[in-house]
């Protein structure tokens, strides 16, 4: 057998002829199974999937079943009973046969008999066996011999003339090649004088099998050239790929000039633009590839590349005109030749990834070294925390305390040393935050204190001796349930905070006294200023205005006479100075205006410009 099944390196499945060296798609008939010729007699095909799963496909309809189709499976069914009417119907056969021989001898139309194709392969299997077993019949008259009046051999006869009717008068059309140029009118007047023409006496069976045969030979054409086309795109890549000079970038002139002399194109029927076709999808699988080595060489020459960066130890200082110049004089980068697919714009690109990388890289470091320096900052805060602590339950830390009374108990502890040049709170302000808490703390017992103090009427006097003043507080504090378990520290920061607050009260007071006193004097003044009879002059006395203003206001405001009396003198003398003042102003002004006149004068003197004796015998003119 010279045809083989072969496989492409794409999972496709094409025939090859060692023989003449033929490939086709389509399965030639001497590989035909007994279930591909049940498929070839109708559209359905068989195809396996890449996974090995048959399936069959419908060549006009495009349809796809994974079952056998029902229309093949009813052919089978029809095969198989045929097989098994095909024993008792033989002998029929034969004696309907001779019977034909006989009454047809004179009309010559044995040469158009056909006997079915199920009931000869019955008889050639089946023949030999039977006849061992009947009985020799005597050759006399034939007429005789075969004569039978049963109705079910006169329908058969008749049945079987007319499919032999038919069959030749499609045989009859087949032979002058008719197509479907010709009508069925034409075809009447051509086959008039065929005796084939007679064995089909109606004329709508003959249009019906006129019509038939036109539509299955438009089919048969149609697949006859369909594999026609096949053939020759198969036979002419492969001579394409026989040609090295056709390249990916070879156009269809260039080739036609190449290709002009090969049989398959000079005396193919093909059509040019079936030609072309083939030849430009032929090319489009050459770009293809050429495509895809070129992506896969470029690839690799970037992978190699990477890696040529990693030797070259750049860093975030590295810049790229120092890295290019690094590339140019190194050997390794000349003899590497999948470095030629690369252009200047990939090794930019690819020395660009690489810093961005180690900037990555360091700003991961930085953020790791961070995550441990805060870790340590926090773990130095809480020792120190603690040494604040122990200080504060031995007493040695108050409210009251400053940071040099602290810093001499510190300085040498390696908690505290532990808190220098960390980050977050420094020493000093962790110390201020315990400081803080105790002062919140002294603060709120003092409002206890002063609520305590407020209710036995006890004020604090800051001019008051210490010693008793506290004495009495702590007397009042001891007898109050508040403040009964405050311990003397807490007490005498509590007193100083009281002396601290009456002293802040006293200024308060004195502060708003002077206030009052400046407000009343200055409505004193106002209401002097007021006086038109007689009014207040610089030369005015206290004694002469006392009773003229005692029932005033503004007079009742002040405290005393003495105070009174100052504000008067101020008053007047403050008018006084007023006059003074605004002597002083008439008379500057008055010097100013002197000086502008006299200026002015001057300045008309000068732009006179006098005669001199020259000039005045010149203007003597006898």
């Amino acid at each position: 057998m010279s045809w083989q099944e072969v496989t492409a390196s794409d999972g496709s499945i094409y025939y090859y002829n060692s023989a003449t060296q033929q490939s086709v798609r389509e399965k030639p008939e001497e590989l035909f199974t007994e279930l591909d010729r049940y498929l070839y007699k109708t559209d359905w095909r068989q195809h396996t999937t890449g996974n090995g799963k048959t399936y069959y496909y419908n060549i006009n309809t495009s349809a796809s079943v994974w079952e056998l189709p029902a229309e093949v499976q009813q052919l089978i069914d029809a095969e198989k009973k045929s097989e098994a009417r095909a024993p008792s119907e033989a002998a029929v056969q034969e004696t309907m046969q001779k019977d034909d021989e006989i009454e047809n001898k004179d009309h010559e139309v044995k040469e158009y008999e056909e006997e079915d194709e199920e009931g000869e392969a019955e008889e050639n299997d089946d023949s030999d066996g039977k006849r061992e077993n009947e009985t020799p019949v005597d050759l006399g008259n034939p007429n005789e011999r075969y004569h039978n009046d049963s109705k079910i051999l006169r329908v058969e006869k008749q049945t079987r003339l007319a499919r032999e009717g038919d069959d030749a008068f499609t045989e009859m059309l087949r032979e002058e090649g008719v197509d479907s140029t010709w009508s069925f009118s034409k075809v009447l007047e051509f086959f008039i004088t065929d005796t084939r023409y007679w064995l089909v006496e109606d004329a709508l069976q003959k249009k019906q099998l006129f019509e038939s045969y036109l539509n299955n030979r438009t089919h048969e054409e149609l697949k006859k050239e369909n594999n026609s086309v096949e053939k020759f795109k198969t036979a002419f890549i492969t001579l394409l790929q026989s040609r090295p000079e056709i390249k990916y970038y070879t156009r269809w002139k260039t080739a036609r000039d190449l290709l002009q002399d090969e049989p398959i194109y000079a005396h193919s029927v093909i059509s040019e633009k079936i030609k072309k076709e083939t030849f430009q999808e032929h090319v489009d699988k050459l770009r293809s590839a050429h495509t895809e080595k070129e992506s896969s060489l470029h690839t690799l020459a970037l992978s190699e590349l990477r890696e040529y960066f990693k030797t070259m130890n750049l860093n975030l200082t590295s810049t790229w005109e120092k890295t290019l110049g690094a590339i140019k004089s190194d050997k390794r980068f000349e003899q590497n030749k999948h470095f030629t697919a690369l252009t200047q714009l990939d090794l930019i690109t690819l020395y660009e990834e690489t810093i961005r990388e180690l900037q990555q890289e360091y700003q991961e470091r930085i953020h790791d070294q961070s995550r441990v320096n805060y870790r340590n900052d926090r773990i130095a805060r809480d020792g120190f925390r603690e040494l604040l602590a122990e200080l504060k339950e031995g007493g040695l830390l108050k409210a009251d305390t400053t940071w040099e009374e602290v810093y001499p108990l510190i300085e040498e502890d390696d908690r505290f040393l532990a808190m220098l040049g960390r980050n977050g709170s420094t020493p000093l302000e962790l110390f201020k935050d315990v400081i803080e808490e105790e002062e919140l703390l002294i603060r709120a017992k003092k409002g206890i204190v002063d609520q305590v103090l407020i209710k036995h009427g006890y004020i604090v006097d800051d001019e008051k001796e210490e010693a008793v003043q506290k004495s009495e507080i702590m007397e009042l504090l001891k007898d109050d349930e508040q403040t009964k378990e405050f311990d003397e520290d807490t007490i005498d920061l509590i007193y100083v905070k009281l002396v601290k607050d009456a002293k802040k009260q006293k200024e308060k007071d004195r502060f708003a006294k002077e206030r009052k006193l400046r407000r009343a004097q200055d409505s004193f003044k106002s209401m002097l200023r007021d006086l038109r009879e007689p009014a207040v002059t610089e030369n005015s006395k206290w004694e002469e205005f006392k009773d003229l203003i005692k029932e005033k206001e503004e007079y009742l405001a002040l405290p005393d006479d003495d105070t009174r009396r100052v504000t008067f003198d101020k008053f007047v003398s403050r008018i006084a100075e007023a006059k003074k003042e605004a002597e002083q102003r008439k008379e500057e002004e008055l010097k100013r205006i002197i000086a502008n006149a006299s200026n002015a004068r001057r300045e008309i003197n000068q732009k006179k410009r006098p005669l001199s004796p020259k000039d005045a015998t010149d203007e003597l003119d006898y």
